[in-house]
């Protein structure tokens, strides 16, 4: 099996789950919160050679190159997901290109694309820091990368909450690795199997996207507009406290 074996089977067992999702737009934080920040940090790629890690079912990247991407690279750890990727109607191999590999070992020459985009993909397990020098082999000096995720200060498992604080956790699992395994629920649908992530803290996970050679251009936590807020109350219920983390990084030139 590719990559973190817990994280990998998981996808495995919720591709079917996920697939529908996706396609159907039923994600109401995918759709209206973290695609429109991830989307506006990536701006123009027109021209550009973008890969797109953690790929899933292929939608980032066929909008990339519906943006102008000069052609898309899609790798992930889970068949199924490829598969459906190679099999949407969009699919072209003279635009795109759908890998069955691991991140943190990509069958990608050095240098050989302009954007790295990492869209809600689960930390690794084993060797958490290594995808972040991959990242920075296959990416052209002047490029970027991309790191959308769930946030490490904030997110806590439905077993960490309580009735006082939905949103804490014990200080010492921050400090450490938590690792959440919990079915996800969207739309009112829940995934067939748990899903299993691993938290970092803010300070080790930037340690590692520094220590594979980026510096961090920038840093967004994006969030529902009051004008949302107002539109829909499902935002009051469904987003007390900050989910998602966005970097914005470039590779360090100072250490070539």
């Amino acid at each position: 099996m590719l990559g973190d074996e817990r994280v990998s089977s998981a996808y495995e067992r919720n591709a079917e789950f996920w697939i529908h999702i996706v396609r159907e737009r039923l994600d109401q934080y995918q759709t209206q919160l973290t695609d429109p920040a991830l989307l506006a940090s990536i701006g123009s790629v027109a021209g550009l050679r973008v890969l797109d890690a953690g790929c899933g079912e292929g939608y980032l990247t066929r909008e990339l190159v519906r943006r102008g991407a000069a052609h898309g690279y899609g790798v992930d750890t889970c068949a199924e997901f490829v598969e459906a990727a190679r099999a949407h109607p969009e699919y072209s191999a003279a635009s795109s290109t759908f890998l069955h590999a691991d991140v943190a070992d990509l069958p990608l020459p050095d240098r050989s694309v302009d954007l790295v985009v990492v869209n809600r993909l689960p930390n690794g397990i084993a060797e958490p820091g290594k995808r972040f020098h991959e990242f920075r082999r296959v990416l052209d000096p002047a490029g970027r990368l991309i790191l959308l995720g769930m946030h490490p200060c904030f997110y806590a498992a439905r077993a960490e909450r309580t009735a006082a604080n939905s949103s804490d956790f014990p200080i010492d699992a921050y400090f450490g690795v938590r690792t959440v395994e919990q079915n996800f629920s969207v739309a009112g649908t829940v995934s067939p199997a748990p899903s299993v992530q691993s938290f970092y803290s803010l300070e080790a996970y930037i340690g590692m996207v520094t220590a594979a050679g980026f510096v961090i251009t920038g840093v967004r936590e994006p969030h529902p507009t009051a004008a949302q807020r107002r539109a829909d109350p499902w935002w009051d219920e469904n987003f007390k406290r900050p989910l998602f983390l966005l970097l914005e990084c470039a590779p360090n030139t100072t250490l070539a």
